[in-house]
């Protein structure tokens, strides 16, 4: 049985991960810059490998947080 592991702060996953996903839009030229290009790649490798960080449902939370920009 695989005993999954939250990539930041370490406490063992019971039922359900989550994953982020960051990637580059187009701009109204439907044109992507070369660092977007990379990092798409990137993220696309990650999925096909099944690299990508996981996290529990606490630290997602406080990663959510941080994105919208929410003060304590």
């Amino acid at each position: 049985m695989l005993i999954r592991k939250c990539d930041r702060c370490n406490k063992e996953i019971k039922g359900n991960y989550w994953t982020i996903d960051i990637y580059e839009r187009e701009d109204e030229t439907k044109r992507l810059t070369a660092d977007g290009a990379a990092n798409n790649i990137q993220q696309n490798m990650e999925k096909i490998f099944n690299n990508k960080k996981e996290y529990c449902k606490e630290c997602i939370e406080e990663i959510r947080k941080v994105i919208k920009n929410v003060k304590n």
